[in-house]
């Protein structure tokens, strides 16, 4: 049977001492697809602890999804309880600035929310276009690419270089490494925390 839908994704830890960036995707293999990235900002355990609870916290929260029709207030009430359970469980010391980006497909729909310092788009082999607002619905079709990327990709890729790296015939996979390896080679002195994760519609 052929999927649905192909994941790819890359991170580097750059010249930071800890990887504060932290990712997760997941697909029923069918009609429904997450990808949820989030940064802790500062080179510091808090970050990556924070990180990683806020995309487990937001995996686990999709398995009890609701209607597409109320999904943007699901998405806010998920932030909610990511902040929340921060402040409960990782508040020692200096406390991160989290990024947090999240996106669901369901057949031909894409709903997204973003916040913080990451970066998300749609890329449909010809225009590459980001998605600028917080949280939103857009169309998503075969051979449509939706992307998060963290503020090392964007950083060191502009628009051009990501729209190069996304095309052809590649697995997106193979797509998200040649990011992280075009990020590398452009920001070897200054490089922080890079991460991409992409999803690609195939039928």
């Amino acid at each position: 049977m052929q999927e649905t839908y192909k994941i790819g994704n890359a991170q580097t830890i750059g010249t930071r001492q800890i990887q504060s960036s932290y990712f997760a995707t997941e697909t029923d293999g069918c009609n429904e697809a997450a990808a949820v990235l989030a940064d802790g900002t500062i080179d510091h355990i808090n970050g990556r602890r924070c990180a990683v609870l806020a995309v487990e916290t937001c995996m686990q929260e999709f398995r009890h999804v609701p209607d597409s029709e109320i999904l943007p207030a699901f998405f806010e009430t998920t932030a909610v309880t990511v902040q929340r359970l921060m402040h409960e469980f990782i508040y020692l010391g200096k406390q991160p600035c989290l990024s947090l980006g999240i996106q669901l497909i369901r057949g031909q729909e894409l709903f997204y929310y973003n916040i913080g310092s990451s970066r998300m788009f749609l890329y449909d082999g010809l225009e590459l276009r980001f998605l600028k607002k917080r949280n939103g619905k857009e169309v998503f079709k075969k051979g449509m690419t939706a992307g998060l990327i963290s503020k090392g990709v964007w950083e060191a890729l502009n628009e051009k270089d990501t729209a190069l790296y996304l095309s052809g015939k590649l697995h997106p996979y193979e797509k998200a490494q040649r990011m992280i390896s075009g990020v590398i080679e452009k920001n070897r002195k200054e490089a922080g925390n890079a991460a991409v994760v992409l999803i690609e519609g195939c039928l």
